[in-house]
């Protein structure tokens, strides 16, 4: 039978240690190492982004340069004051020639009317509480004289001569009522042209 003796125990053989020189060593070149190349990535991605930015930065100078260059051509074609003045001005004249024009042609179509236009107004407004007895116009007045029921039918038939063109501008200085023999209200109207403004 042979037996065997083991002189190489456990004791005898050499313990595994951590951290010795060499792995220190093998551990911080590691480290380094992923430093450098974490480094190095974030440097090209920086100059991406520098890049970036640099153009941005001349597009941004183009647009500005631009925004002044069509700020000034602006100012070149914004209307002078005294252009604008004189534009008012004569938009001012042009109204008011116009509205003389209209006034003009509405004087020469009275004219040429002559008094229908005016007698046909006083036949829209006819009352049967009135009659008229006598009318008289000279330069633009107009004298009105008739019989009446009552005194205040006067003042009311008065008022509706602003729905007629013929009638509208014209105001009556004087109303003079009274009673003749027969007992019935007679009524004078003295006009007076309205006073243009």
């Amino acid at each position: 039978m042979k037996r065997h003796i083991n002189l190489y125990g456990a004791e005898f053989r050499p313990k595994r240690q951590w951290a010795s020189l060499n792995q220190m060593a093998l551990a911080w070149g590691s480290a380094l190492l992923l430093l450098l190349v974490v480094a190095a990535f974030y440097g090209w991605q920086q100059q991406g982004v520098s890049r970036e930015l640099g153009q941005l930065r001349v597009v941004l100078d183009v647009k500005r340069g631009e925004a002044q260059r069509l700020d000034a051509e602006l100012a070149r074609h914004q209307a002078d004051t005294q252009l604008q003045q004189q534009l008012i001005s004569r938009q001012e004249e042009l109204s008011a020639r116009q509205g003389l024009m209209q006034q003009l042609g509405n004087l020469s179509l009275q004219k040429s009317q002559g008094y229908a236009g005016l007698m046909a107004d006083l036949a829209r407004l006819r009352d049967a509480r009135l009659s008229l007895q006598r009318i008289e116009i000279s330069e633009g007045h107009i004298n009105l004289s008739g019989f009446a029921e009552r005194s205040q039918d006067v003042p009311a038939w008065v008022n509706r001569f602003k729905q007629t063109p013929s009638l509208a501008g014209k105001q009556f200085g004087e109303l003079t009522l009274s009673r003749d023999k027969e007992g019935q209200l007679a009524f004078q109207l003295s006009g007076i042209e309205q006073e243009k403004p």
